[in-house]
């Protein structure tokens, strides 16, 4: 199959690993890179380490046509729950609490906004969130978090998957 009518996905992984639970994106995005996974992703597909620079990373992304998002998020759930947001979800935020819930000290709600605003948002948005149990200064996730990245890493496997299949019927 030409890699032209694939669709170019984004996969960004967003979070502080200095911060316990709150990066639990970026440790699912170096899971996703550790060679002895045998993770295989179409050559369309990008990883990307967002670190806590939502704003700079979502700007940055042109002509990618499916967007997904890992962070933790506080939405009042148990410690380890997983959450799966779709575009039509995400335009709602502006109205939700969940605006509030993205822990990095600019929002990626509003990273999302600007970049619709300015043409450069993608064509679809997955955000994926994991409720944290604890932030504080360690290297370390939480069991309750860690024993999920499987679980979080299976969810977007399923997305780039479902993507390529689309791909190919079209």
């Amino acid at each position: 199959m030409e890699n032209s009518k694939l669709h170019k996905i984004a996969v960004v992984g967003f979070g502080n690993i200095l911060m316990g639970d709150e990066g639990v994106g970026v440790h699912v995005i170096k899971e996703l890179q550790n060679p002895s996974t045998f993770y295989r992703l179409p050559s369309t597909v990008e990883l990307i380490d967002g670190g806590t620079a939502s704003f700079d990373v979502i700007l940055s992304l042109k002509n990618v046509d499916k967007l997904i998002i890992i962070d933790a998020i506080k939405n009042g759930g148990i410690s380890g729950e997983i959450y799966k947001f779709q575009n039509f979800q995400i335009s709602k935020f502006g109205n939700l609490e969940i605006e509030k819930l993205s822990l990095h000290d600019i929002n990626i709600i509003d990273a999302l906004k600007i970049a619709g605003k300015v043409g450069q948002l993608p064509k679809e948005i997955i955000f994926i969130g994991i409720e944290p149990k604890e932030i504080l200064p360690k290297l370390e996730l939480s069991e309750e978090v860690k024993n999920k990245i499987p679980e979080v890493i299976k969810m977007v496997m399923s997305e780039i998957n479902h993507d390529c299949l689309t791909a190919k019927a079209n």
